[in-house]
């Protein structure tokens, strides 16, 4: 294909998937001490979440290399590509964003590369990456998919039940939801993703409750293409919810799936929320 999309471990592609959508993930890695493991290659999610509540050693994370963006644009060219777009992680989430562009700076000559910071991550980042792949995958040009890719940035939201705020505090990702801190015991916190980092949603007394108003958020949200039910090993929270959603938007197209890895060191175990994908007038 002419047109390339290029993505980060963070859009929670499974390989197979990625594979035939058309689409290239550059992975991410968890340090378990001085263990690295790549994003969803060395470690999958089921994995993580069982790990993560034993570990004595707090994970951390790190982004790919300028390197590793450089060598993958020229692998592309060198097989076709005349245009790649590569769709990542927030900027002020990671750093991701910032190493793919400065890896365009030297893209191989006879292809343009473009990089487009999501203003998201997880099933929101998942979701732009899909729609750009997409109009690859019947013969689009870069322009077209980088538009379209971008008119979901404002037409997407995320919404996430937390069991704690301890992994967003201590891997400094808190961003605006630092007002929830200082919440009375057994108060759980429900975050939002928008302009590009965690805010504070709202605190409610049980995640029974929690879990509705996930469910009532939700549908609030007019006329939705697609709903992402993800959870980060809430496997059965998330099987419910997912349920109650397609009777109750039998229009849109509902899916669970994991939070990866990277994303899980700041959620921590046992969230769960959804990604509602409005539909593009």
């Amino acid at each position: 294909m002419p047109l390339r999309i290029v993505t980060d471990s963070t859009a929670d592609f499974d390989r197979d998937e990625a594979e035939r959508l058309g689409v290239e993930v550059v992975p991410l890695t968890v340090f378990f001490g001085e263990v690295a493991l790549l994003d969803r290659v060395e470690i999958s999610p089921e994995e993580f979440y069982a790990r993560l509540p034993r570990t004595k050693v707090y994970p951390r994370t790190s982004q790919p290399s300028v390197g590793r963006f450089e060598e993958l644009f020229a692998t592309l060219a060198r097989s076709g590509a005349t245009e790649i777009l590569a769709i990542l992680i927030s900027a002020k989430l990671s750093g991701t964003y910032n190493a793919a562009r400065t890896a365009a700076r030297s893209a191989p000559p006879g292809c343009r590369v473009e990089t487009l910071d999501s203003c998201t991550v997880a099933g929101g980042l998942n979701a732009l990456v899909r729609r750009a792949a997409a109009i690859a995958a019947r013969g689009g040009g870069l322009a077209e998919a980088q538009a379209a890719a971008e008119a979901l940035i404002p037409r997407h939201h995320i919404s996430i039940l937390l069991d704690t705020l301890e992994y967003l505090q201590k891997g400094g990702r808190i961003g605006r939801a630092r007002a929830l801190l200082g919440s009375v015991l057994n108060i759980k916190p429900i975050v939002h993703v928008r302009d590009g980092e965690v805010g504070a949603g709202e605190r409610v007394r049980s995640r029974a409750r929690g879990i509705e108003r996930i469910y009532e958020t939700t549908l609030s949200y007019p006329n939705p293409e697609r709903i992402i039910v993800q959870h980060t090993g809430a496997a059965n929270d998330a099987a419910t919810l997912a349920r109650r959603l397609r009777g109750a938007a039998p229009g849109a197209e509902i899916e669970v799936r994991w939070i990866g890895p990277v994303v899980g060191v700041y959620v921590g175990p046992n969230g769960v929320g959804t990604v509602t994908v409005e539909r593009t007038p």
